[in-house]
């Protein structure tokens, strides 16, 4: 691959998208996809959700620009056998299906089982082109574990997974976008490094798109990327991590770009137990989120999207690590990761529910008993 491909690809991606977010907020308005303020919204003024058009428009022709530099420009992209099974119509299909499946949220607000109902059919589609796990190697060997009939369904739940965790970090204005940015960044430096070309163009252009849709998204945000731009940013990047890292490594390396997407994954885990503990479905939206913590603690929106960023980027710069590093110093990375995390769902209480107990208690001696509400 040439740089010249890759300016390209990212110049392609940045201005369709750049392009594309005012035509995307005209049809937000025109449909009623509009965010009002609200009990839990940080909003104080009407603002259209369907930014989703613009990324959905700025992949698709950076993707389509791939193609006609391949098929009539002589590109000539190095994959090695990573993407040699893969059907990129169907692909292409199940990308598809992923967004509009949060595009008719954002007008119409799917009902929760519906919804994941959608995200299972796009999943299905993509492992069905080709895009799964396939094989795990055992830490330390080089003999593969073939998956066998769990290949769609974990390749579908892993899908899902990363669909999510973007949709649901998806609170502040710029969080979302610039996390994504940083993840597609990291995992840039791992597919390359495998010698996946493709798939180091599809991250180009999902930064590309971010960074585009920040010039609008940026506090104070005049567009939201809705469930249609985050649905579908998230599924890219699980493709990504599936065709490009996960498949066929160790199982210690198929924890990596779970490393990388830490900040949203921590807080989807988080948003699932505390849910579960309060007796409330999962998908119902409450203010214990990350972000509302740090609000919540004194930051302004800007400092607490920073504060984010910068806990990506630090996770992604580990992620990276893991993935080039082998033995006990690999080891040493999950021990020092592990306890870092332990602090940060400490000090925030992001498992306050579960461990409710202590916090009522705390400063406290004698038996532990609950706190009596007012």
């Amino acid at each position: 691959m040439e740089w010249y491909q890759a300016a390209i690809v990212f110049c392609v991606a940045f201005a369709v998208t750049y392009c594309m977010v005012p035509v995307s907020k005209w049809i937000a308005v025109r449909i009623g996809a509009v965010d009002y303020p609200g009990n839990r919204r940080l909003n104080h003024d009407p603002v259209p959700r369907c930014g989703g058009i613009a990324l959905y428009a700025g992949i698709v022709a950076a993707c389509f620009s791939v193609f006609l530099g391949v098929r009539f420009f002589g590109w000539d992209l190095h994959d090695l056998y990573i993407l040699n099974d893969v059907n990129y119509l169907l692909l292409y299909v199940g990308a598809t299906v992923m967004f509009c499946v949060g595009l008719v949220d954002d007008i119409t607000q799917l009902s929760p089982n519906v919804k994941l109902a959608g995200q299972v059919a796009s999943a299905a589609i993509v492992a069905l082109s080709g895009v799964t796990i396939g094989a795990v190697r055992a830490s330390g060997t080089a003999d593969y574990l073939e998956l066998g009939w769990l290949d769609y369904p974990l390749t579908v739940l892993y899908l899902v997974v990363f669909a999510n965790i973007t949709n649901l970090i998806d609170g502040l204005d710029g969080l979302a976008s610039g996390i994504v940015a940083i993840v597609a960044t990291s995992l840039l430096f791992l597919v390359w490094a495998r010698g996946s070309f493709t798939l180091a163009l599809v991250c180009l252009a999902i930064v590309a798109v971010c960074l585009a849709f920040l010039r609008y998204n940026f506090f104070p945000a005049s567009v939201f990327m809705g469930d249609s731009g985050s649905l579908l940013l998230g599924l890219s990047v699980g493709v990504v991590s599936v065709a490009g890292v996960v498949r066929t490594q160790s199982f210690v390396v198929m924890l990596v770009p779970l490393v990388i997407a830490g900040v949203p994954f921590l807080d989807t885990v988080s948003a699932i137990i505390r849910r579960k503990r309060a007796h409330q479905p999962v998908e119902q939206a409450d203010l214990g989120h990350i972000h509302h913590r740090l609000m919540r603690a004194g930051l302004s929106q800007k400092r607490s999207v920073a504060v984010l960023w910068v806990c990506s980027a630090v996770l992604a710069v580990t992620g990276c690590l893991m993935g080039g590093l082998a033995g006990p110093v690999r080891w040493a990375m999950m021990v020092a990761l592990a306890v870092a995390l332990f602090f940060v769902i400490w000090r925030f209480g992001l498992f306050k529910p579960v461990l409710k107990h202590h916090y009522d208690n705390r400063g406290r001696r004698g038996p532990r008993v609950p706190v009596k509400r007012r």
